[in-house]
């Protein structure tokens, strides 16, 4: 019994230690997607024009509630407008405005492109606000996890005005 013990004594203690490390990653990834919807929900009620300390302001915020302490983390917001065939899969997508956080780059019209598929078919002039967010997530122990990023898209009209300017509109 002492032998069996030994043997199985390992096992049990990779099995556990894994078991953490697994639930901790699906923590990360489900805190991370909570944070990015509730800034995305805090944009969507806003009705001033939002300009960079906002935007940094709510990196600060995700950075809170994701519970990351990442120093690269990012956020970038991006004002979205469909200008033709909106309801079809070759629609224009365009941008009114984008800022991002953490020395990245907004987006361009060149760039929404690759989003389409991620944005929902909207009437013609009706606009969207983009929210993308990105940290990266380290295990906690070496149970065959890599470092990876979670990046996050969320998609949301304004509520209260039908578009949030960025600075002055």
């Amino acid at each position: 019994m002492t032998i069996e013990a030994v043997l199985m004594f390992p096992i049990l203690a990779w099995a556990f230690v894994a078991t953490f490390a697994f639930f901790d990653a699906y923590q990360a990834r489900s805190t991370n997607l909570k944070a990015t919807f509730t800034v995305a929900d805090m944009l969507s009620r806003q009705l001033d024009p939002v300009n960079a300390d906002y935007i940094n302001g709510l990196q600060k915020m995700f950075e809170f509630l994701a519970n990351t302490n990442d120093q690269d983390a990012w956020l970038r917001v991006t004002s979205l407008v469909c200008t033709e065939d909106c309801d079809k899969d070759t629609r224009t997508l365009l941008r009114d405005w984008s800022y991002a956080t953490g020395g990245h780059a907004g987006l361009t019209n060149e760039d929404v492109v690759k989003y389409d598929g991620q944005v929902p078919l909207m009437p013609v002039n009706d606009r969207v606000l983009m929210v993308e967010t990105n940290m990266s997530y380290q295990p906690v122990f070496n149970v065959g996890i890599d470092e990876f990023e979670m990046i996050e898209v969320a998609v949301t009209r304004s509520r209260f005005v039908p578009q949030l300017c960025w600075e002055a509109c």
